[in-house]
């Protein structure tokens, strides 16, 4: 397929996963279709954030908080547009081709091996996990407009639903299975974390760390600080 098909085709994956989704292709076809499409999604993100930036907006608060005593203090923190370049530059060129390849191996795992639910090789699934951030990656850029961002939480949600829509059809498998494949991968992943989280702090807790820290001047960079609690 020509560039102007392979964007076409990312497209109609938001509308229609169950016909767009039929597709087979390896590995190498697949990260072509992403690059293609992350590309594209890179560019709106960079434009968009430069473009909010010159008109005086302030881009991706990021609120984090300090515990002082009994106290928090909640520090706001802006990122300056060479920030926002660095960070689409390396979210559509290393952190979602990295998390496509990672999640696709742990569906397969679990899907092909643990529940028998398909007999397909990786590539389907590489295959269906990539054409399940095409919402995303397409609408990444609504991460930097501070009103909008919100919508990320939807096209999250929506795609969840075209990776299983898109599993099942590369792996020639039902939706339920396919389903079912997607929730024991999640519930394997969390009790792993917990797993380790646990034997962390199981680790560290003789070495007697306090986890209340005490500060007393205000981090460089800090846009204002508001008193919380």
């Amino acid at each position: 397929m020509g560039y102007g098909s392979d964007i076409g085709k990312a497209w109609n994956l938001l509308w229609h996963p169950e016909r767009e989704s039929k597709q087979r292709m390896d590995i190498m076809s697949s990260l072509k279709f992403y690059y293609e499409i992350g590309i594209v999604g890179m560019l709106a993100y960079v434009f968009v954030g430069v473009g909010l930036l010159a008109l005086g907006i302030s881009l991706l608060p990021y609120t984090y908080f300090i515990p002082m005593q009994a106290h928090f203090l909640a520090y706001s923190v802006f990122l300056p547009y060479y920030l926002v370049v660095f960070a689409g530059l390396l979210v559509f060129l290393v952190l979602f081709p990295v998390s496509i390849a990672v999640n696709a191996f742990l569906y397969q795992l679990v899907g092909k091996y643990l529940l028998k639910s398909w007999a397909g090789d990786y590539s389907r699934t590489f295959a269906a996990v990539t054409f399940s951030y095409m919402p995303v990656v397409l609408f990444f850029w609504l991460m930097v407009v501070p009103f909008l961002k919100v919508l990320i939480a939807v096209l999250a949600i929506w795609q969840i639903a075209v990776l299983i829509i898109a599993l099942s059809e590369q792996q020639r498998t039902t939706r339920q299975a396919a389903f079912v494949a997607w929730l024991a991968t999640l519930v394997l992943v969390a009790l792993f974390a917990f797993l380790i989280m646990a034997f962390v702090l199981q680790a560290v807790q003789p070495l007697g760390l306090n986890s209340t820290v005490q500060a007393s001047t205000v981090p460089y960079g800090a846009s204002h600080i508001t008193h919380y609690l």
